[in-house]
């Protein structure tokens, strides 16, 4: 793992998250942007609960919007189909770039302290992992402001010996030509562990994103009906992953452009 990181990571240090996804565009395989993203994971103290996390939340935004902080997307996930329950609520932020991680971590750790004690008096927070993370399937544009709400599906995947990185994004590229032609209409990010994990034993984790459950289920019939040959055809020899885990997330915060 640690030496196909060590590549991507090379040619990763030198892209923004404004470049986009070259995946669709060129006949080359090409990195996508690389994003800095933070996750934890943690459950309610006793007595406190969704309403209690809200609150906080609405507090954290004001807290940010007062020192301009516009770089920073958040989400909070909750488990839908796991094994056993790992966690109540986990949180994924994303900055734009490593600029904007830095400053904004500096702004918390020197001004954030009590700011950050009220999110622990609602939660006990067991993990907080930094991860690099790269677009690989643009996911589907969202014209309704007031929907914050989608599904991800995360795999801890490795790649298969004699197999690269390239190999993967070269399969990743095909397969996102087919599932817009067949009408999947999903998202995909990898996302490489940097600090904070304790399980390492894999490469990366394989996310995918659907609007809501009618799109997810949608995407079922089509995988169904025979389409899951191309994607077996496409990533077995090249990707070995565990099984699924299905949450819901909401978003919290997003990322301002420079016209809002």
């Amino acid at each position: 793992m640690k030496k196909i990181l060590a590549t991507v990571m090379s040619a990763l240090f030198f892209l923004s998250i404004g470049s986009g996804v070259a995946l669709a565009q060129d006949d080359a395989v090409e990195e996508p942007a690389a994003t800095p993203v933070e996750t934890f994971t943690c459950n309610y103290l006793d007595g406190k609960g969704p309403a209690d996390l809200d609150a906080v939340i609405a507090e954290w935004n004001d807290w940010w919007d007062d020192r301009g902080l516009k770089s920073y997307f958040a989400a909070t996930l909750t488990p839908f189909y796991f094994g056993e329950l790992p966690f109540d609520v986990a949180w994924l932020g994303a900055w734009t770039d490593g600029n904007a991680m830095g400053s904004s971590m500096d702004v918390w750790v020197n001004d954030g302290s009590e700011m950050n004690a009220k999110f622990f008096e609602v939660l006990e927070c067991g993990s907080h992992s930094k991860f690099v993370s790269l677009n690989v399937k643009q996911p589907p544009q969202n014209d309704d402001d007031s929907d914050n709400t989608f599904l991800l599906d995360f795999q801890n995947c490795s790649i298969e010996e004699g197999k690269t990185f390239d190999d993967f994004m070269a399969a990743q590229k095909a397969w996102n030509t087919y599932a817009d032609d067949i009408g999947i209409v999903s998202g995909a990010w990898v996302m490489f562990p940097l600090a904070g994990e304790t399980d390492d034993d894999y490469d990366f984790k394989y996310i995918h994103s659907a609007g809501d459950h009618s799109s997810d289920g949608a995407n079922w019939d089509l995988y169904a009906s025979g389409h899951w040959r191309k994607s077996s055809e496409l990533f077995d020899d090249v990707l070995d992953c565990d099984i699924s885990r299905v949450y819901s997330a909401t978003t919290r915060r997003s990322i301002e452009s420079d016209d809002d």
